[in-house]
């Protein structure tokens, strides 16, 4: 057996730290483990070293490792305890540290640990030991070839212990990848199955609010799926069209929308929301005042604008309320989204409704908002899920209304109907945006993700990725950054190219972007959210698909 590793570590014991370099691309077998430095540290203070961890996965039945996904994800949330448990300060800095990203409660691809087959792969940082910045050889070969080895043997002897856990966690994810995918045949958009539990125990917490009422849908509304792996499942469907949730402040309006948002997402067991699932084309829009906007196609909802100024190629640095939810819907629509979710308290107002009978008082409007709109959008193949607390105009165009009442939802549709039934709308004309070509980029200097903010040496102002609210774990936020770092070299493409190609590779493979255990699954509307609020991107319309559009 090849000890590289081992004897390598015996030579540069007690040297300068930086001679830790000369285990790059080193590899050992541990047994039934085989461990590889894939990047070294610096300095003890700089971030942990990256070891990968190959291993079999002969201990676990093979109709589960069917599902790969659920399978990595349970297994690395034993392994985040293992490895916190085995941690210890050796000395000064990082040295002694032993971990992988903590997993929120859903299930996503990531790149701390990936099953294929029979195999395994873990990512781990690894603190490499020093005292006075001098090698600690022995404690080094503990950490990479002991404590390693050891975590991954216990998570995998744990897995075999709770075979019954780890077939939950699986039957889990197979019911919600089941319901999303039939959706489409039964004209919904959204599914929230009866007895979950929405509310979360704060704003920000992950888990659910002890004593919360359980989901019931209401009967009008309600859809019983057939499921292979679990039956029949009931609850309440969202259909395609225009959905308003209504109802007073504190009643769940917006706890339904946040939960068919996170929806996109596949959830653990014991979360609650383990069977509400949503298309994956949809986006949450909201106002995002001071966000930078480049060449974005709103004319459909903001027009007419004082001094001429166009608003079929807008751009800003500062844009308001109002453009910054026109310029998120056409930027999302643009992308694929077939769903779009917003709220009037994290909305403009004025972009989602106009009293008609208050018209009169000013000769020129700017906005067209999604009430007159709503329709044509519908037409076009959009759906939208509106919270509003109870606007007539809103109303009035909606397929489907549900009231919100302690928690518990009613279809107040033919009510709503009676109410809204003198309020007329103009319709309008929606045109969707043509697709558009990043056109320069000044590249992102050290880019990285710190208290959800994306931030850079030649960034003025950090970018918030937190406003996109279907991105739940750090993890996510470390794959749009990497992205961000790599983004001028996609100069003179389409951004929808960029983004369709970026996720397809990250669903395939997760560290495709890197060797760092800190990456995770996103969407390809979650890769263009990211770049279209870049301040150091440009970008053009595609000039055939303006001329074809607007002749």
């Amino acid at each position: 057996m090849d000890k590289k590793l081992t004897r390598t570590l015996q030579r540069i014991d007690g040297h300068g730290y930086k001679n830790y370099r000369a285990l790059r691309g080193l590899c050992e077998d541990v047994s039934d483990v085989k461990v590889c430095v894939r990047r070294v540290q610096g300095d003890p203070f700089a971030p942990p070293s990256v070891v990968e961890a190959k291993f079999s996965l002969s201990s676990v039945s093979q109709s589960l490792l069917r599902y790969g996904v659920a399978v990595a994800d349970y297994l690395l949330r034993i392994l985040c305890g293992e490895l916190a448990a085995r941690r210890r300060k050796i000395g000064e800095g990082h040295s002694g540290f032993l971990g992988v990203p903590h997993p929120s409660p859903i299930i996503i691809r990531r790149s701390a640990l990936v099953v294929h087959r029979e195999a395994g792969v873990a990512r781990v940082w690894v603190g490499l030991p020093s005292r006075r910045r001098r090698v600690l050889g022995e404690e080094a070969r503990w950490l990479l070839l002991e404590a390693v080895p050891s975590a991954i043997r216990a998570a995998l002897r744990q897995a075999k212990e709770r075979i019954g856990d780890l077939e939950r966690h699986v039957r889990a994810w197979r019911l919600q990848e089941e319901l999303r995918s039939r959706l489409p045949r039964l004209g919904l958009v959204s599914f929230i199955g009866n007895g979950s539990i929405l509310p979360r125990r704060c704003g920000g917490c992950w888990d659910p609010l002890p004593g919360a009422v359980p989901f019931e849908s209401p009967p009008g509304l309600r859809v019983e799926v057939e499921t292979e792996c679990c039956g029949v499942v009931s609850g309440m469907g969202i259909k395609r069209g225009v959905t308003v949730i209504a109802g007073s402040a504190f009643h769940g309006k917006t706890t339904l929308l946040e939960a068919i948002a996170s929806g996109v997402w596949n959830h653990v067991p014991g979360d609650g929301r383990e069977r509400v699932v949503t298309i994956r084309d949809t986006m949450y829009v909201r106002a995002e005042d001071g966000r930078y906007i480049s060449c974005v196609d709103i004319d459909p909802f903001i027009h007419d604008l004082p001094g001429g100024r166009p608003t079929r190629c807008f751009s800003t640095s500062d844009a308001s309320g109002a453009t910054s939810v026109a310029a998120a819907i056409q930027e999302a629509v643009e992308a694929g989204a077939e769903l779009l979710l917003l709220d009037e308290d994290t909305s403009a107002t004025n972009m989602l409704y106009l009293d008609e009978r208050a018209k009169p008082l000013t000769r020129r409007h700017t906005v067209t908002p999604l009430a007159e709109l709503a329709r044509d959008m519908e037409e076009k193949g959009i759906s939208l899920v509106i919270v509003s607390t109870g606007s007539l105009p809103l109303l009035a165009v909606a397929d489907t209304i549900i009231v919100m009442e302690d928690y518990r939802p009613r279809d107040a549709t033919l009510d709503a109907r009676v109410l809204a039934k003198d309020i007329k709308q103009s319709g309008g004309t929606y045109k969707p945006p043509r697709k558009r070509i990043i056109e320069h980029v000044t590249g992102l200097v050290k880019p990285r993700v710190r208290a959800g903010m994306l931030t850079a040496k030649n960034l003025e102002t950090p970018l918030p990725l937190t406003n996109n609210i279907h991105l739940v774990e750090e993890s996510q936020l470390n794959t749009l950054a990497a992205i961000a770092a790599r983004i001028s070299k996609e100069e003179g493409r389409l951004l929808t190219d960029i983004a369709k190609e970026s996720e397809e590779k990250i669903s395939k493979n997760p560290s495709w972007l890197g060797d760092s255990p800190g990456l995770g699954e996103v969407r390809g509307l979650d890769i263009a959210f990211l770049v279209n609020r870049l301040p150091l991107v440009v970008m053009r319309p595609n000039h055939d698909e303006f001329s074809k559009n607007y002749r």
